[in-house]
């Protein structure tokens, strides 16, 4: 039927991989959900259909499968029907529409049903790897508290939790590789902006992507506007970021030295940056996968001195965020955009370098594999 080149172009081993491709649906001759990828190996994998696409070249059906690669190597791949190895694949990703959690070996991500009991943000994570230790704020409040916005007459500032119960809320997938949650639409109280959503939960890694894009719909003024935000207790003893010239700088969160960053913040464009406990040997993260802010036009949208930054709450709680309006009013118009796409990662500190685990992913992830659709037969 299909063939599947995969390049690993940038020198680096890769263990586990989803390789995502679209293939025509006029290809295939047979049942979708039956479809596996035979490799240069003659091992046989199967694969998961994801979506179906339709453009001006057709319908197009979205596939995803696991590799294992070595530096600079090109596997091929040929897609093909096989029911047998279909049915007796194992996973560890689960998801659950009744309780509302997604979970893999590393991780049970619950999510909040304060707002929505469709299942909003990420409310709290389950480190498996780490005595099950419990990322979470004040056990109520979602630890994934972004986008958020505030209108310049607003007492408060508003979230994705507040979307308006007509709002999009999709669980779509049962694995075995992927589980993919979207959401979107506009809160009733600020309905000039619009907020999509996306998270992205794969099997057998230590991480998954959330993707937004907050678009203004109608002329609005702001005071506030952030992304990538993570609220938590005091579960942390250290911050560790790295610079855009790829500098790492290592801070105790709870020591006089944490408070530089008054001073000197964190960029808007940080790679990656992350919370870890250097007692009992647990991080977590955020890596930086992409970031713009182009508005409908392709000019740039406004922005009031964007930066990272990390804050003080109350209960000794540290979060993160990225402020893209803060600290003024600012008139922003329709069709404003911003975009960006970040992986949450959770990590081993329990070494001398705690920036180790973050620096694979990140090189892995900010270098993905070439996918390409060589030909049809």
């Amino acid at each position: 039927m299909i063939t599947i080149s995969v390049a690993e172009q940038n020198g680096l081993e890769r263990s586990l991989e989803y390789v995502q491709a679209d293939i025509t649906l006029g290809q295939i001759l047979g049942p979708i959900g039956n479809l596996v990828a035979v490799g240069p190996d003659g091992v046989v994998v199967p694969v998961q259909s994801t979506d179906t696409i339709k453009n001006e070249n057709g319908f197009f059906l979205r596939i995803v499968f696991p590799v294992a690669i070595k530096p600079n190597e090109i596997k091929k791949f040929s897609i093909e029907h096989n029911e047998e190895v279909r049915d007796s694949l194992l996973s560890d990703l689960h998801f659950s529409k009744t309780d509302h959690f997604v979970e893999n070996k590393y991780y049970k991500a619950n999510f909040g049903t304060g707002q929505d009991k469709r299942g909003g943000q990420v409310l709290n994570l389950i480190l498996k790897n780490f005595n099950n230790q419990l990322l979470h704020r004040n056990h109520k409040t979602p630890i994934h508290w972004a986008p958020n916005f505030s209108r310049s007459d607003s007492k408060r500032y508003y979230t994705m939790e507040f979307l308006s119960q007509s709002s999009k809320n999709e669980l779509k997938g049962t694995g075995p590789y992927t589980i993919t949650k979207t959401r979107s639409g506009e809160t009733d109280s600020i309905p000039e902006i619009h907020v999509e959503g996306e998270y992205i939960f794969y099997a057998g890694l230590p991480y998954f992507e959330f993707t937004s894009t907050i678009t203004v719909i109608e002329d609005v003024k702001l005071k506030l506007l952030r992304n990538d935000e993570m609220t938590m207790d005091s579960l942390f003893t250290d911050l560790i970021f790295a610079k855009p010239d790829n500098s790492i700088v290592n801070l105790g969160l709870y020591k006089e030295e944490f408070d530089i960053l008054e001073e000197e913040h964190i960029t808007d464009d940080s790679p990656w940056l992350a919370f870890y406990n250097k007692d009992k040997g647990y991080g977590f993260g955020s890596i930086r996968l992409d970031y713009e802010n182009t508005n409908v036009n392709g000019e740039e949208s406004p922005l009031h001195k964007p930066y990272t930054k990390i804050s003080k709450s109350v209960g000794n709680g540290r979060y993160w965020n990225r402020i893209l309006i803060a600290d003024t009013i600012l008139a922003v118009p329709a069709g404003s955009r911003y975009y960006e796409r970040n992986a949450y990662f959770i990590f081993n500190a329990d070494s001398e370098r705690a920036e180790d685990e973050a620096l694979y992913y990140s090189e892995r992830l900010n270098h993905p594999l070439v996918v390409t659709v060589d030909k049809y037969y």
